[in-house]
């Protein structure tokens, strides 16, 4: 696997992140600020290598901030390691002849509208959410001779969007189901990006 360092701006980028990130949490208002540690699992597909499926499993994780607008919306900010590729055959890695194994650090941002108050508890049970995706991708791994081995033949940066809606169990554990593709291909050739997330949330 042929890895790269992530560039000054990615670097600023998560820096920017991981401090608003802090001090929404600690500051004197941080009611206004919930912070979520999320955890899951990518199922990833190439529209352009040959293979077809969402047959590469690869694993998702990081932490959100979200920060509410009115009663009933709120925006949100992640930062996610995200693994993506695609595979010939149903598996993590290198599971099967040909695979493609893609790392980005992955920072989407989006709107939550939500619905089903529990006033008890304070917080709603279902929420639908859209936006956007900023990834940079910095590792490559593939067999597939459809695509390249060599990082330096894919575009860094990706830009896509994302839907999705959410289940909370309680006011701390809820799951979420997210549909993402990307707008620009990922080489110079027509190559572009699909994956569905599956993953828990805790709130703190």
């Amino acid at each position: 696997m042929k890895d790269f360092n992530i560039t000054l701006f990615s670097k600023t980028s998560i820096s920017i992140f991981v401090f608003f990130f802090i001090v929404g949490l600690h500051t004197v208002d941080a009611q206004r600020f919930k912070g979520s540690a999320v955890f899951g699992l990518n199922l990833a597909q190439i529209d352009g290598d040959d293979l077809a499926g969402y047959n590469k499993l690869g694993l998702t994780g990081g932490v959100k901030l979200a920060y509410p607008i009115r009663d009933n919306v709120d925006i949100n900010m992640e930062l996610l390691f995200s693994q993506r590729g695609s595979n010939d055959g149903f598996g993590f890695g290198n599971m099967g002849d040909n695979y493609t194994d893609l790392r980005y650090l992955e920072i989407p941002v989006y709107a939550n509208i939500m619905d089903w108050f529990v006033p008890k508890e304070g917080y709603h049970k279902v929420k639908a959410h859209a936006g956007l995706n900023f990834s940079y991708l910095f590792a490559v791994d593939s067999s597939n001779g459809a695509v390249s081995n060599d990082i330096d033949t894919y575009k860094r940066n990706n830009i896509g969007y994302l839907i999705g809606v959410d289940y909370s169990f309680t006011k701390h554990l809820g799951a979420s189901l997210r549909y993402n593709r990307a707008f620009n291909s990922i080489l110079d050739s027509n190559a572009i990006s699909y994956w569905v997330t599956v993953r828990t949330e805790y709130t703190f």
